[in-house]
């Protein structure tokens, strides 16, 4: 049995990352080369989006950026791989990536790919936010609801009757105030003079009167002697 080849056209999108430095005449050669080979294996473009420069998530070839562009286009799935020996031969390609496309594939261009992800990212926020929220609310103490208060009646206060008023006393008239006699200054007495009261003089001391001692006569001397002697109970 021969084998048959399916001859109907797929779906597909390509995208390609060129070298930086090719500038824009240089760049603008290399798709026309991929847009014709392409074409020459019986593929058919329907849709290009040109994305330009744009910085790497990482080094690629010691490349921190590149160029980019993607094509969707149509071809049989038998001549889609003649395109990628040359894609890989070509030097001045980076990388190059070639995907099938489904039926109901939807196409966008690299402004609506960053619309929906600002939009994604703004979301996680929010989702983000509202989590802490709730985290913080059942962190916190609940607050308890204040008991009602039933209010009681309010007794009626006795009207107080109106005071009669009372008349009024006229205020009474000043008097002149008698003016404060001035004071005539008082002389201040005069000091007596202090009278020197005469100074005693010293008293002379008189010289004392020396006393007699008494006299002792040799004549009563000799009698008591003698008496001494004469006496006859005294031995000599």
């Amino acid at each position: 049995m021969e084998n048959t080849e399916n001859t109907e056209n797929s779906k597909y999108e390509i995208m390609v990352i060129l070298l930086p430095d090719l500038g824009e005449e240089g760049s603008k050669k290399e798709l026309d080369e991929i847009r014709s080979l392409i074409t020459e294996n019986g593929g058919e473009i329907y849709h290009e989006d040109i994305w330009g420069i744009r910085d790497f998530a990482y080094k690629m070839k010691k490349q921190e950026q590149g160029f980019y562009a993607v094509f969707n286009f149509t071809l049989g799935p038998e001549k889609v791989r003649k395109l990628e020996k040359p894609l890989r031969l070509n030097q001045k390609l980076i990388r190059y990536l070639i995907v099938k496309t489904p039926g109901n594939y939807e196409i966008k261009t690299l402004e609506e790919y960053l619309k929906e992800a600002e939009i994604e990212e703004q979301q996680k926020q929010n989702e983000q936010k509202q989590s802490e929220q709730k985290q913080s609310e059942a962190k916190a103490p609940k607050a308890k609801k204040p008991e009602a208060v039933k209010e009681e009646p309010k007794k009626e206060e006795p009207k107080e009757e109106p005071k009669k008023e009372e008349p009024k006393e006229e205020p009474k008239k000043e008097e002149p105030k008698e003016e404060p006699k001035k004071e005539e200054p008082k002389e201040e007495p005069k000091k007596e003079e202090s009278k020197e009261e005469p100074k005693e003089e010293p008293k002379k001391e008189e010289p004392k009167k020396e006393e007699k001692k008494p006299t002792v006569k040799l004549d009563d001397i000799d009698e008591r002697l003698r008496s001494i002697i004469d006496d006859p109970d005294i031995s000599l």
